[in-house]
């Protein structure tokens, strides 16, 4: 589910390119997946239809998309984008992530073991299944 954070500092472009791409990377759009129509979509997030077709023109462009004719928008997975993907997303997470902690005065110490507790918490991480 697609959705848009307007008090966000991030435009709303990005908001939505990055998390296409994390829809794709992650599985959750698979390969032929038929993404929705610019004016379906524009109207379920309330935004210009033409932030919609720029964000699939430029996924498309990218390799993340294919447009058919009449068709709209699949899902184009191409297998050397997938680990760079990760890899530029995970980065980009970081750096907001850190971005607001250190806004909130965390020290790098702190931000490393909330990190560790979390991780060890997550139960995707629980190495016995």
């Amino acid at each position: 589910m697609l959705k848009i954070n307007t008090g966000s500092a991030v435009p709303v472009y990005e908001q939505l390119k990055r998390q296409i791409r994390l829809g794709i990377v992650s599985g959750e759009y698979p390969e032929g997946h038929r993404m929705p129509s610019i004016r379906q979509l524009a109207a379920q997030l309330t935004i210009n239809p033409n932030t919609i077709a720029k964000v699939y023109r430029q996924l498309e462009t990218d390799g993340f998309l294919n447009s058919r004719s009449g068709s709209g928008f699949f899902v184009k997975l191409e297998k050397e984008h997938l680990s760079k993907t990760r890899k530029v997303l995970l980065s980009e997470i970081a750096d907001e992530f850190i971005s607001s902690a250190v806004q909130l005065g965390f020290t790098p110490e702190e931000l490393i073991k909330t990190l560790s507790i979390k991780l060890e918490r997550n139960p995707k991480n629980d190495k016995t299944k």
